[in-house]
């Protein structure tokens, strides 16, 4: 194979590869779990190499993640045939190839990872593809009554979580904050509440919850399951 030939099918395949780590990884926190964790688990599935029992747990006793980790492997499969296939093309090309087409090949390789590198520390290139991934997900993946719950930190049993509020619960329906109870009955703090463009940072027991906001809570992380997300049977102790 012509060395260009070989580098334009090895920076394909590389991205190919990061991008579909990138969606799943999305998919996953989505369903309630860390990024890192998230991550960790579709490299995982994406090749092979196994996981530990009680990380498995998050996947095996969630419905939604079940159907994310079985898609992964059908993918990582597919995937992996074609990095061996390439790496393959790789190893023959540049066995009879001179010096210098070798040094190309590697300095094309590094740039690519740099490149990865930079795009991964860009904040709203990764905020912008993760909008385009959840607006997608929504629509094909979850319910029209189901609330997308984001865990952003963990602590202990307790959670930070980004909440979109989709279908709006029973309790919060027309009712203000010190009000509904998810304070006083469930120990949940809402930290800040976004409609539309607006942010409010400071929520005090006056603010209602509407259909609609994107919301920041903290509490316990199976009382917050309680509350908002519906239909989703949920056995793990912590995300």
């Amino acid at each position: 194979m012509d060395i260009n030939k070989l580098i334009l099918l090895t920076s394909i395949t590389m991205f190919i590869y990061f991008f579909f780590i990138q969606i799943f990884t999305i998919l996953f926190r989505m369903t309630g779990m860390t990024k890192s964790k998230s991550r960790f688990q579709v490299i995982s599935l994406f090749t092979n190499s196994g996981y530990t029992t009680q990380e498995a747990e998050l996947i095996v006793n969630h419905q939604t993640r079940r159907k994310l980790a079985n898609t992964t492997m059908l993918f990582g499969y597919m995937l992996n045939v074609t990095v061996i296939s390439v790496l393959i093309n790789v190893i023959l090309t540049l066995g009879n190839s001179q010096s210098q087409d070798v040094w190309k090949f590697v300095a094309v390789l590094a740039g690519l990872f740099l490149l990865f590198f930079i795009i991964s520390c860009f904040k709203f290139i990764d905020n912008f593809f993760q909008s385009i991934i959840r607006k997608i997900a929504i629509k094909f993946i979850y319910g029209k009554q189901s609330n997308i719950i984001e865990v952003l930190d963990n602590y202990s049993n307790n959670a930070i979580c980004e909440i979109l509020i989709r279908y709006l619960p029973a309790i919060c329906d027309k009712v203000s904050l010190k009000n509904n109870g998810i304070k006083s009955d469930y120990g949940i703090q809402v930290l800040a509440i976004q409609r539309k463009n607006h942010v409010n940072s400071d929520v005090s027991g006056e603010d209602f919850i509407e259909a609609g906001d994107r919301i920041i809570v903290f509490g316990n992380l199976k009382k917050i399951k309680t509350v908002f997300l519906f239909g989703e049977e949920d056995m793990e102790k912590g995300a």
